[in-house]
């Protein structure tokens, strides 16, 4: 596995999971990316060096977390791999720049670059990657589906090895989009708090090597865990506002749970999407209850989102990642900025402070504008 997000930016795995275990906060007040707005926006943004301009961070950032996940995974070479990436806007910034610029052909000739799917081809080549090649875009869904989209062409015989991952970075687009719809907070990122405000918007680029378990035994690979199962389902109810009782995300941790083979009681952590929006975390609230019922009550469940920040097509996959840590390490990332109790919400969302826990298996929910859900289980290897 491999990361690069706001909190501890270009460090190692354990250095951002010991930041995020500790509860550190990287959500802070920020510019807009590339328009003078008048103002400082609360956002999770990774700090690059001044000679990167910001349409060339989403290369930068994805370049980072890949090497970081084949070196983790102790991939001698990657020829038979194949590359699955999610991603909502791409880099959109190549388009802000091509608007804001009075003469654009100064970018012309990097054009290309500017197009949703170009990371994947881009990154295929440079590591001659010739296995099956996906980009996903299923909104805020994009980087849970590429992960199981992934293990589904391991398991139809498709590849041996699967590398997946997300990205996306800051853009005024997304930016001023959400402020539309008067979905971004002005103060903390409080997840499931009766105070929540709504959401920050974070960037970030994560990985992680799937591997078929016969290739994974012949070459004595280090193990993680295993994604026991997968579903995404739609609510088929509106185009940016979530089913209110959690439909879909119901339906798609139902079917999840029952490719995986295990029962409800065996769950023994959830990290969820838990934007910090009002309706949001009540719809995902609802949803957990309807599949659980009483056992809810008794499964830790944490917005890593309230340190980090929402950010789009990576968030699936950097959850996924704190998923297979807790299995790892036996510990649960808190909610932070939790100070008062929903009535409406009411499970155990690990308030503020990490917790230790025997974790053998743990379900990543993600949830996107559409009616886009996702749902995957991790157990232990």
């Amino acid at each position: 596995m491999g990361l690069v997000t706001p909190l501890r930016p270009f460090g190692s795995v354990d250095t951002f999971w010991n930041a995020l275990c500790a509860g550190e906060d990287a959500i802070l007040r920020m510019a807009a990316p590339m328009l003078d707005t008048g103002r400082e926006w609360l956002m999770g943004g990774i700090t690059t060096a001044d000679s990167v301009r910001p349409e060339d961070k989403l290369c930068l950032i994805t370049g980072a977390a890949l090497e970081m996940a084949i070196r983790d995974a102790r991939l001698e070479e990657c020829g038979d791999a194949g590359l699955s990436i999610g991603t909502v806007l791409g880099n959109v910034l190549f388009k802000e720049r091509r608007l804001l610029e009075k003469d654009g052909h100064d970018i012309a000739e990097n054009g290309e670059r500017e197009y949703l799917a170009s990371v994947t081809p881009c990154l295929a080549g440079k590591y001659g990657m010739k296995g099956p090649q996906v980009t996903v875009s299923t909104a805020c869904a994009s980087g849970t589906d590429s992960i199981g989209i992934a293990a589904r062409m391991i398991r139809a015989g498709k590849a041996d090895v699967m590398i997946a991952g997300g990205v996306d970075v800051l853009s005024d687009f997304a930016l001023l989009g959400f402020h539309a719809l008067q979905a971004l907070t002005d103060e903390k990122v409080r997840p499931f708090d009766k105070n929540r405000t709504g959401l920050a918007l974070g960037e970030g680029a994560a990985f992680i090597v799937l591997e078929s378990e016969r290739h994974a035994l012949l070459r004595n690979a280090r193990l993680y865990g295993i994604i026991k199962g997968y579903a995404s389902r739609s609510d088929a109810h509106h185009l940016t506002a979530p089913h209110r009782e959690g439909r879909g995300l119901a339906e798609a941790v139902i079917a999840a749970l029952s490719e995986a083979r295990i029962d409800l009681h065996e769950v023994d952590y959830i990290n969820a999407h838990g934007t910090g929006t009002i309706y949001n975390d009540l719809m995902e609230t609802m949803a957990i209850k309807k599949v659980f019922g009483k056992t809810a009550y008794t499964i830790p469940i944490s917005s890593t989102k309230s340190m980090l920040g929402h950010s789009f097509g990576a968030t699936g996959v950097i959850e996924a990642i704190c998923c297979l840590l807790s299995i790892k390490d036996k510990k649960i990332p808190p909610t932070i900025n939790f100070s008062e109790r929903d009535p409406e919400c009411d499970l155990d969302y690990v308030p503020n402070i990490s917790r230790l826990a025997m974790v053998k298996h743990a379900v990543s929910l993600s949830a996107g504008f559409g009616g886009q859900n996702a749902a995957i289980v991790v157990g232990e290897a």
